[in-house]
């Protein structure tokens, strides 16, 4: 994934994603969670836009300047839904072990605490 621009507006970054999603290029907001609930609270003052295919970069910054750039590396819209499934899934399986191994930890450490006690 490579940063495309900021915005402090996170309307003008969801303009863009969209613009970008019909080019056929996958984008990601960052921050867009901890914009919303306030920059005062969570320090997230800017969103970030990002191109997650690397190879979408240039094509998306080209095309965010000047929109009658030919977009070159552009996906048909059936692939940017198998890539945002699959990422989807990935997240998922990633935030499961999290979970599974954390859970571990808190029982080890539970059992620890125990056994230093009654001994």
């Amino acid at each position: 994934m490579k940063l495309i621009t900021q915005y402090h507006d996170l309307m003008q970054a969801e303009d863009a994603a969209m613009r970008l999603r019909q080019q056929g290029i996958l984008t990601h907001i960052s921050f867009k969670n901890s914009f919303v609930v306030s920059g005062y609270v969570t320090g997230a003052f800017k969103v970030g836009l990002w191109a997650v295919l690397d190879a979408q970069y240039e094509d998306a910054c080209a095309y965010l300047a000047d929109e009658n750039h030919e977009i070159i590396s552009g996906l048909p819209e059936e692939e940017l839904l198998q890539l945002e499934s699959a990422s989807d899934q990935h997240a998922y399986t990633v935030f499961n072990k999290f979970l599974f191994v954390t859970g571990l930890t808190l029982l080890a450490l539970i059992l620890a605490v125990v056994f230093i006690a009654n001994h």
